[in-house]
């Protein structure tokens, strides 16, 4: 099983949105998806609630050998709940418990994606020990090339710390992209310039359909309205590049 890990300490950089859609994505093609929302806000769990399965994101951290099973069109979701917020005040055997348990899920599923919260605690880096491969939605109007810098050296400093060299770091995927800011554009510029190896070579443009497609838990594609077509053929060439870096 693949594990890929969305994650930024920024909150409304796009995690979730990218997060779902992935897991729409991979599910469509005839993958196995085990979908982990490790955020204590829910989004993704209020998106993906018809895809819910037994066991929660919180009891994945805290209980040992947890079975997990194929649920709704090819996907599983590992619920939020309130408890989530519990586990960063946990110890450390979390961070060990949690990539047990997605170990004896592997044989389930071919692939799992995990939104992550928007701070470094234990559920953070606990997927990013879990992980093999993570990716980083940055938001270009106010994301400065330290924020970057301190991005970066969280994904490092994880697989130092833990022996995680084989996780790979897919890049920073610019998201809510408004192509028609001088500032946003330059912003994307400066970041290519300064930390060009590290960014994904695609962006995610801002664009209605996918707040309506979140609301209604499908994936923006299934829109009829022409901004979430255009936005759906945008997306899909996005995870079908991360699919393909995924190996």
């Amino acid at each position: 099983m693949k594990t890929i890990v969305i994650n930024n300490q920024k909150g409304g950089v796009g995690k979730t949105t990218l997060a779902v859609h992935l897991a729409w994505h991979l599910a469509e093609t005839g993958g196995r998806v085990l979908m982990i929302d490790a955020d204590a806000q829910g989004n993704a769990t209020d998106t993906m609630k018809r895809h819910r399965g037994d066991v929660t994101a919180a009891e994945l951290f805290r209980l040992g050998r947890v079975t997990l099973s194929g649920g709704a069109d090819g996907i599983t979701l590992a619920a939020s709940d309130s408890s989530l917020t519990d586990v960063d005040r946990g110890d450390a055997a979390g961070i060990q418990q949690f990539r047990d348990n997605l170990r004896s899920a592997s044989a389930a599923f071919d692939v799992c994606v995990i939104d992550t919260p928007p701070s470094l605690g234990l559920r953070s880096v606990a997927a990013l020990v879990a992980a093999s491969h993570v990716l980083s939605p940055i938001y270009l109007e106010d994301y400065s090339v330290k924020g970057v810098k301190g991005l970066l050296q969280t994904v490092i400093g994880v697989q130092q710390r833990y022996g995680r060299s084989d996780m790979k770091f897919l890049g920073l995927l610019p998201s809510n992209f408004n192509t028609k800011s001088p500032r946003q554009r330059a912003h994307l510029d400066q970041l290519l310039r300064e930390a060009g190896k590290y960014v994904f070579p695609g962006h995610i443009v801002a664009r209605d359909g996918y707040a309506e497609a979140v609301a209604e838990g499908v994936p923006v594609w299934t829109l009829k309205k022409r901004s979430a077509q255009e936005a759906g053929r945008e997306i899909r060439l996005v995870l079908s590049r991360i699919v393909e870096q995924m190996g």
